[in-house]
């Protein structure tokens, strides 16, 4: 039953495939022996009910982790992208959180690329941090007076612990600026290709998503993979300098005061385990 429902062909495609042949080989040439007719429905309309709702019901549970892609694919052909998707990606885990973890990538390699598509891949992985952000573990945030001692301390060995529910994206299209004029009730064009740098992050049961600045986003990067404060800085300024000369890094160390400020607020900084 599972091989012939989980078919992306339907029921008649199903039982002829080598998957369900294998397993009872009669069904195909005469299914109610196999599975028996109601006094309504015939054996394969009875299937038909299952494979209907097992694609209904997942495709439902993509739509509401990827509004706006939907919106900016149009509704009919993001319901047959995800059937594909399902399809290749059957769920395999007891919960549904995960089911579309591999989507914006499968968006990737299957739209063709035009804007419009490059727009819905970067909205997508947006979408999809959202869902991991707001599942991700819980951690205690740091107080002002916890912050204040690590910026106290030794700079070169003073580490920081970001919370783990904070995804750091960098989008070939400002994605989330589009997503922000749609939540205004603004009716925006598709944008050109412009490089962005966005963190999704949770505070409390809160979704938040934000843009930051090339030099900002690096600085957060190398913080959340493990590097000490001073290092973390050294690079981004490093960055900036390389990217847009002395100037543009003299511009993001009198701004390293308000990017740390701004995460403070937003709880990025967590309590390392056993020291809560």
């Amino acid at each position: 039953m599972q091989a012939v429902v989980m078919h992306d062909g339907g029921v008649q495609a199903g039982l002829k495939s080598p998957r369900a042949r294998a397993l009872v080989a009669e069904a195909a040439r005469d299914l109610e022996r196999v599975v028996l007719p109601s006094r309504q429905l015939s054996a394969a309309e009875r299937l038909g009910i299952y494979s209907h709702m097992y694609y209904a019901r997942l495709i439902e549970v993509m739509e509401g982790e990827y509004p706006t892609t939907r919106r900016i694919l149009g509704e009919d052909a993001f319901a047959r992208l995800c059937r594909r998707f399902v399809a290749k990606n059957p769920s395999r885990s007891r919960t549904l959180n995960t089911l579309s973890l591999k989507f914006p990538d499968f968006l990737a390699r299957t739209l063709p690329k035009t804007r419009r598509a490059g727009l819905a891949v970067d909205v997508a992985r947006i979408e999809r941090a959202m869902e991991d952000v707001f599942d991700a573990p819980r951690a205690t945030p740091m107080t002002a007076a916890q912050f204040a001692a690590v910026g106290a301390g030794p700079s070169g060995r003073a580490v920081l612990r970001v919370t783990p529910a904070l995804r750091l994206l960098a989008l070939r299209y400002p994605a989330n600026e589009y997503m922000n004029a749609l939540r205004r009730g603004e009716n925006p064009r598709i944008p050109a290709p412009r490089k962005t740098w966005v963190i999704v992050f949770r505070r409390g049961f809160q979704v938040y998503r934000r843009d930051q600045e090339p030099a900002q986003w690096k600085l957060l990067a190398a913080l959340a993979a493990g590097k000490s404060l001073a290092a973390a800085v050294r690079g981004a300024l490093r960055g900036a300098a390389g990217r847009a000369g002395r100037n543009a890094a003299e511009r993001a160390a009198k701004r390293l005061g308000a990017w740390f400020e701004e995460w403070s607020a937003a709880q990025l900084f967590v309590v390392p385990e056993g020291r809560g």
